[in-house]
């Protein structure tokens, strides 16, 4: 009974539906009400031939299966686990190719409660169940999807994600209300679907095509330019229907012209529409004319409708701008029919860039080099943001929701309302109207033929601002750097006189001028000529005296630099090398598996990447470096601040490292440097999985004394860093402190002492950043190469450093103890035992440290290596953990936790 009054609910709505579509006039809604009429007529047709079965409410029997099937939101029947939500993706494959690996990934993140990702949402025991379906961009695709999940998939739908495209979108949103199932749509924009009586359970990560959304920010834009006259050109669908009719109520200027191209049955642009379109633009009469066009089309449309402007030589100088129907989108690899100066410009839902957006997009890659797949250099389109966001939304809200309520859309949807979050594409919050609340938009411009979009700011419609930079704009025909938007129309030419009276009034004129010319002529020649001599012998002592001062500063700085070089060279025999160096006198010295510095490097790198493994490791003895990287040093110590001396880690993306270590002077050099989230400086990072991003890829045609690299191999450095004073930075505290940060070029001021710090610190990517702006104060320590996955063990022969000590045939206290024959040896007299630990040179602990050192060595190796083998020693700053059994001591209460090496040394 339950399932034929359900039945007779759903085929009342779609007639109902079907009654009100017939009376718009709206032919494919009127289809979609009638496959209504059909679905529901197969629902009761089931209810019939399973009257003997009894299917618990908002389920359904199915004949085929001879079991119940949930059937609505409202399910109720046990053969659902309340443990799983049941969410669908119903989006175009064909616009979307990224849209099922955006979508499935987002769900296994959610899935995952301990991988510090949106760990609070569904953290009850939940798991997410995904399933994506086409939806064509096309209402008869869009809804049968829809009816099939319903019906057919044998689960509970608790939402939906989608569609991408209004009409797809209205088809399902419209049926999914009738039975309060929730849609959050990812980028369908039209101002129909803001409609609650119509749409009751429709929700979206965009704004309205209207006043509130895109319209009302493409007019700001506008405005914000001093235009007040425009011509509008679009095409004849429904959506662009609808924009232009929404730009039209918006708009307060004057509109020149406005034509409406027809679309060809096959999908194409109509030709000899769009010339129609194109002669109608009235740029004869200055007084009328606009060299405004906004052309508001889908971008299959926008680019055909361009392409035979440019064609035909249409008024060069017109400046065409758009939506994000076509504004922000590629258009293809045919671009040799563009200008060299396109300047196209437009509006596009606002792409974030912020730690969220970051944070999300670093974990994808990791995903992507982890499957193998090709890597993004960003998330293809706003629409990817959006659609994590509005999986996010969802599940925030399925979240607030009582596990056994939520198949209750009607709660879930009362929590949609009151989401609010930063996501991956901005702040998330919803209007009474299920629409984003105060969505931003980003301005796009198309500066260089076929090249790609220059984001160049972001306006608002609701708080009416634009936010940009003239001189970052280029516009067709003038060109780039305009500190003034070009005007949006001709001047107005002055009334003509009669051809007689121009004659008259030239003949009067030429004689004025031939008389007065020739008087003055002769007044002012000799005049001339004694003051152009005057001036003309000035300038050549001016000249002489410059040239002879750019001679003085040309050899000033020969000079210099020869001085500079002789300088280096005298500290180099002065300065001591690295203990740790070798008598080589290569400038990469390979380290092996059996020097204790192979596994500290190795362990470093392990402590944010537990699956890199090391291929090679390679230790950069440069004199020239590490003599001038000693200088900036001791200079710091000189001038009474703490040099901060860190281990951190350096990637040079697509720049060889051979550049760096082999160079005589300044290794990581500002001339390579690219501009970041803190302007352009030389950036080094805390964790190992942050510089993995902007690692070097090395290959077999590389030019350099490093060995070919096996597939997936990547390299980069870890660098010794003088920070000295550093202050930090949040760019994520406002977008006016993220702007401060973008614009460094050197460090700021210290407030009390006035002098500039010479490190900026910050974070990022989940890792603590450093940015210098001045060469010198790094140091290429060690060049590691390595890859990612499982232990190759012909390139890492060694899982820890102690296999590598057995194979060697040398234990660690063999090492530490070359005088003994043995593991357990005789204990050496204490007056020629010495306990020290390496900063720059061994030095030794204090005296009470070693005697507990040395006492509680020989207590573990009188128990055959099992006992305690760790010494906590009280330095006059800092504690420290030694542990005898490794020889490394561990800095406990330092953030870096930092780690130098141990001896004992025994005098022979």
């Amino acid at each position: 009974f339950s399932q034929q009054h359900k039945s007779k609910k759903t085929e009342d709505n779609a007639k109902r539906y079907q009654k009100k579509m017939k009376d718009g006039n709206l032919g494919s809604l009127w289809l979609m009400g009638t496959f209504l009429v059909i679905a529901s007529t197969h629902q009761r047709h089931y209810a019939t031939n399973a009257s003997n079965i009894t299917c618990g409410p908002g389920t359904k029997f199915n004949n085929y299966t001879e079991t119940c099937q949930c059937d609505s939101a409202t399910c109720q029947t046990s053969d659902f686990d309340t443990s799983k939500v049941y969410i669908a993706g119903i989006f175009d494959m064909l616009g979307f190719d990224w849209g099922q690996e955006i979508f499935d990934f987002t769900l296994r993140l959610l899935n995952d409660h301990n991988d510090g990702w949106h760990d609070d949402i569904l953290n009850d025991g939940t798991e997410i169940i995904g399933t994506v379906a086409d939806a064509g961009c096309d209402p008869g695709m869009s809804l049968p999807a829809y009816w099939d999940l319903k019906t057919n998939w044998g689960q509970p739908l608790h939402g939906v994600i989608g569609c991408r495209c209004s009409g797809a979108t209205m088809a399902v949103a419209r049926v999914a209300g009738l039975e309060n199932v929730p849609v959050v749509s990812m980028a369908s924009s039209s101002a129909q679907l803001s409609d609650v009586e119509d749409f009751p359970s429709f929700y979206r990560l965009v704004g309205a095509d209207d006043a509130r959304g895109q319209v009302g920010a493409l007019v700001t834009l506008l405005q914000s330019f001093g235009w007040d006259r425009v011509s509008v050109i679009s095409t004849d669908n429904q959506y662009t229907k609808d924009l232009a009719a929404s730009f039209g109520n918006t708009w307060t200027g004057d509109i020149a012209h406005q034509h409406t191209v027809s679309i060809k049955p096959d999908g194409t642009v109509d030709e000899s529409s769009v010339d129609q379109a194109l002669d109608g633009v009235p740029v004869d009469d200055p007084r009328t004319n606009s060299r405004i066009i906004v052309l508001l089309a889908h971008h299959q449309h926008s680019f055909a409708i361009l392409q035979q402007a440019q064609q035909r030589n249409f008024q060069p100088d017109t400046v065409f701008v758009g939506t994000a129907a076509w504004a922000g989108r590629f258009f293809g690899n045919d671009t040799n029919w563009m200008p060299d100066t396109p300047g196209y410009i437009g509006v596009v839902p606002y792409r974030n860039r912020d730690w969220e957006y970051d944070e999300f997009f670093r974990r994808l890659k990791e995903e992507q080099m982890r499957m193998g797949r090709d890597m993004m250099e960003e998330l293809p389109d706003y629409a990817a943001e959006t659609m994590v966001d509005s999986i996010l939304a969802l599940a925030k809200a399925l979240s607030l929701v009582p596990r056994q309520d939520r198949y209750d859309g009607k709660k879930v949807l009362e929590e949609l309302k009151t989401v609010n979050f930063q996501g991956v594409s901005g702040h998330v919050s919803f209007s009474p109207e299920g629409d984003r609340a105060d969505p931003l938009y980003s301005v796009v411009n198309m500066a260089h033929k076929g090249k790609e979009w220059n984001y160049v700011g972001v306006v608002s419609s609701q708080s009416n601002s634009a936010n940009y930079t003239l001189e970052d704009i280029c516009w067709a025909e003038i060109g780039c750097q305009h500190s003034k938007a070009p005007s949006d129309k001709y001047p107005v030419p002055p009334t003509k006189l009669a051809a007689w009276a121009i004659a008259v009034m030239t003949i009067i004129s030429v004689l004025v001028v031939a008389l007065a010319v020739k008087y003055w002529r002769s007044h002012q020649k000799k005049k001339q000529l004694k003051s152009s001599i005057s001036e003309m012998q000035k300038k050549m002592d001016a000249m002489k005296n410059i040239d002879s001062e750019l001679l003085d500063l040309d050899k000033q700085v020969e000079d210099a630099k020869r001085r500079q070089a002789s300088l280096i060279l005298k500290r180099a025999d002065l300065q001591e090398m690295p203990l740790t160096w070798s008598d080589s006198d290569e400038t990469l010295v390979e380290v092996t598996p059996e020097d204790d510095q192979y596994w500290s490097v190795q362990n470093k790198l392990k402590e944010t990447m537990d699956d890199a493994w090391i291929s090679k490791i390679w230790r950069v003895q440069n004199t020239s470096l590490w003599t001038y990287y000693s200088f900036h040093k001791d200079r710091l110590t000189r001038i009474g601040i703490d040099h901060n001396e860190r281990h951190v880690w350096h990637g040079t993306s697509s720049l060889d490292p051979s550049i760096i270590y082999n160079d005589q002077q300044d290794g990581f050099m500002m001339q390579f440097s690219n501009k970041g989230f803190w302007g352009r400086g030389i950036y080094f990072a805390d964790k190992s999985s942050y510089s993995n991003s902007y690692s070097y890829k090395p290959s077999n045609q590389d030019q350099s004394e490093r060995p070919g690299s096996a597939q997936g191999e990547r390299e980069m450095f870890l660098a010794k860093l003088l920070v000295g004073n550093e202050i930090y930075m949040n760019r994520d505290e406002s977008q006016a402190k993220a702007e401060e940060c973008k614009r460094l070029t050197v460090p700021p001021a210290d407030q009390h002492s006035g002098l500039k710090y010479n490190t900026v610190t910050g974070n990022t990517g989940g890792s603590q950043v450093w940015i210098v702006y001045e060469n010198g104060r790094a140091y290429p320590d060690y060049l590691i190469r390595y890859y990612r996955g499982r232990r190759d063990s012909s390139r890492t022969p060694f899982k820890k450093r102690e296999e590598a000590m057995r194979k060697s045939k040398k234990s660690i206290f063999e090492q530490a103890l070359p005088e003994f024959k043995s593991i357990i040896a005789v204990p050496a007299p204490s007056n020629k035992v010495t306990w020290e630990y390496f900063d720059n040179g061994w030095k030794p602990y204090a005296k009470a440290a070693q005697t507990e050192l040395e006492a509680t060595y020989q207590a573990f190796i009188g128990t055959n290596n099992t006992g305690n083998h760790i010494v906590r020693v009280q330095g006059s700053e800092w504690t420290y953990e030694v542990d005898i059994r490794t020889m490394n001591q561990t800095n406990i209460e330092h953030s870096n936790r930092t780690k130098r090496d141990v001896r004992r040394n025994v005098a022979l």
